[in-house]
């Protein structure tokens, strides 16, 4: 796909079902820049509401790229903290419990969840992009899970990047 044909689109909450629907309906690339899962709520409900945006808006999607300053999954598993000094204390403690054997596996098992819900609603897409930061240990999880998942698939998982070629 040479550069001019990307197409980078800001939507107004305020334009209307027809105009989106009409616009978006022939994209065929999309990049959207998703918030840290880490830092509020609002933020956590961003990832929640992708998929259901692209299967309405853009049903032909074939390239989706996304960029993450954190984890790939654009959903997450994240505790309902309140703000103030105990949200700082329980915020740095989750960031821990991020790196442990169990955290891990449920990690896994929500970007799986993502990911199959994204090749179920998108029928033409054909290669997913991921810029993110995740730590080492999930690196192998991550590519063992799309590997038995999507076995006709080429995967490359990096602690930077997640690439996958349906």
């Amino acid at each position: 796909m040479r550069q001019n044909e990307k197409i980078c689109l800001t939507i107004a909450l305020q334009a209307s079902k027809e105009l989106r629907t009409n616009a978006l309906s022939t994209v065929r690339y999309a990049g959207f820049c998703l918030s840290s899962c880490h830092i509020g709520y609002e933020t956590t409900n961003i990832g929640k509401h992708l998929m259901p945006f692209l299967s309405t808006y853009m049903p032909h999607l074939q390239t989706l790229c996304l960029w993450r300053p954190d984890d790939f999954p654009w959903t997450t598993i994240r505790p309902d903290y309140r703000q103030g000094r105990t949200y700082m204390i329980s915020i740095r403690e989750w960031l821990k419990s991020l790196q442990t054997s169990e955290s891990i596996v449920q990690h896994v098992a929500i970007f799986e969840q993502d990911l199959c819900q994204l090749v179920k609603e998108l029928k033409e897409l054909t290669f997913l992009n991921i810029y993110g930061k995740i730590h080492y240990e999930k690196v192998e999880a991550y590519r063992s899970m799309v590997q038995i998942r999507f076995p006709d698939s080429r995967v490359d998982v990096e602690m930077s990047r997640f690439r996958l070629w349906l």
